[in-house]
């Protein structure tokens, strides 16, 4: 009957949220199980991480960020490097998102700060569906790309260390930057697309120059969790101010009208994911009240143990899931019932940690369902059918990049290996 209610409210419309609490509530009402008392604590309890703290300062690093200046300076280097490639401006869409993933750790910011700068040269050379493809599948591709907030959810609600999937979701997301960017290739030279002249050195120089002080900020905020010096919430506000600094003093492209309502979004925004967060908590719990870990093992035996069943298995729930729970609120409650298991069977924690969040990722970037798809869409000011069968071929390569992160640990473990993490 719970089960039933939550889809119905689900395929209803009812904001993610309320469906989490009001399906915990019926659950416990009708079961008997806990006072309804625990709903509150529970929720209390998956926000009371200090790691949290470190969502709101991503937040507000990516509306600077993406209202600040910095965003342009960054997409106009990549386009004098790389936008004479066949296919050259979606090359320099998934190469952007990869970039300004580093600065922000928000999702719907990261898509905003790369879509608006690209939006009017996408829709005239390539058209919108076809932009708003590229951007969701950069988007997915990009969940991996440190700081990110899936990460620190992931974090607080399990032991795997932030700072290795930091350090670790490297690899994985640049597998998927260059697959995407050879299907990129591939198809504009079969389309006979025409090649832009490559910029002149002055020009890529000048935009360098232009983009020296963003391009520091991820590599000071990897090098302040690898060196010991901060933790990822203290490298989250280091964000932020550093952030103020280039927006507002040496850019000077925030007003303080407009810093006071960026600070305003931010807050909505922090509001809305922890009340999300805080609602996916209560359901987890009533989850594993109701023995489900316990069934999946059972489930598993009867398999025969079969770590690639269960990768399989993993990876279609997050993303089914990822998109009825429209993105983060299914790591929340699925996270920390799948991941005990996955060190059960001898799989590496932090490995199947990244390999969820790309899931996820998928899930909330999924054709026609996805609610990250439909921001890429509105953004591009793009057709939905259109932008979903443009993103097809897009959407496979993703999903042939996530197997293989699945089923080669290499590229998820080799870089927290090499800096001293284990998980």
């Amino acid at each position: 009957a719970v089960l039933v209610f939550f889809l119905v409210t689900i395929l209803a419309g009812v904001p993610v949220g309320f469906v989490l609490l009001l399906s915990t509530a019926a659950y416990m009402w009708i079961t008997g199980t806990a006072s309804l008392v625990v709903l509150p604590q529970s929720m209390v309890n998956g926000t009371g991480n200090f790691i949290l703290l470190a969502v709101p300062f991503f937040i507000l690093a990516g509306l600077i960020m993406e209202r600040g200046g910095i965003s342009v300076r960054l997409v106009r280097f990549i386009h004098t490097v790389v936008g004479h490639m066949r296919g050259g401006l979606l090359q320099v869409a998934v190469l952007s998102m990869y970039v300004v993933s580093g600065l922000s750790g928000s999702k719907p910011a990261d898509v905003a700060a790369v879509g608006t700068v690209m939006r009017d040269e996408l829709r005239e050379r390539h058209g919108a569906a076809e932009g708003a493809a590229v951007l969701a599948a950069s988007a997915v591709m990009g969940e991996t790309v440190p700081p990110s907030i899936a990460m620190l959810i992931v974090g607080s609600i399990t032991s795997v260390s932030v700072a290795g999937m930091f350090i670790g979701g490297l690899i994985p997301a640049a597998v998927m930057a260059l697959s995407l960017m050879a299907l990129i290739y591939v198809r504009a030279r079969r389309a006979d697309a025409a090649r832009v002249p490559r910029a002149p050195l002055h020009a890529v120089i000048r935009a360098g120059l232009g983009a020296i002080l963003p391009l520091l900020m991820p590599g000071m905020l990897l090098a302040g969790i690898l060196l010991g010096i901060a933790t990822p919430t203290e490298v989250a506000a280091f964000a932020v101010v550093y952030g103020i600094v280039l927006a507002m003093v040496v850019y000077r492209e925030i007003p303080l009208k407009t810093f006071m309502r960026t600070v305003t979004d931010t807050a909505a925004l922090t509001g809305v994911l922890l009340f999300i967060f805080a609602a996916a908590s209560g359901f987890s719990w009533t989850l594993t009240v109701a023995y489900l870990p316990q069934r999946l093992v059972e489930v598993l035996h009867s398999l025969g143990n079969s770590t690639a069943i269960f990768m399989v298995g993993s990876v279609a729930l997050l993303i089914v899931v990822g998109v009825l729970l429209e993105g983060l609120p299914s790591l929340n409650v699925l996270a920390p019932l799948l991941i005990p298991i996955a060190g059960k069977l001898g799989l590496s924690e932090l490995h199947y940690a990244l390999v969820l969040i790309i899931a996820m990722g998928v899930g909330g970037f999924m054709p026609l369902a996805g609610v990250g798809f439909y921001v890429c869409c509105a953004i591009m000011r793009a057709d939905i059918e259109a932008a979903s069968r443009a993103m097809l071929p897009y959407l496979g390569v993703v999903l042939i990049g996530l197997l293989i992160v699945a089923f080669v640990p290499w590229f998820a473990l080799f870089l927290p290996h090499y800096f001293g993490f284990r998980g």
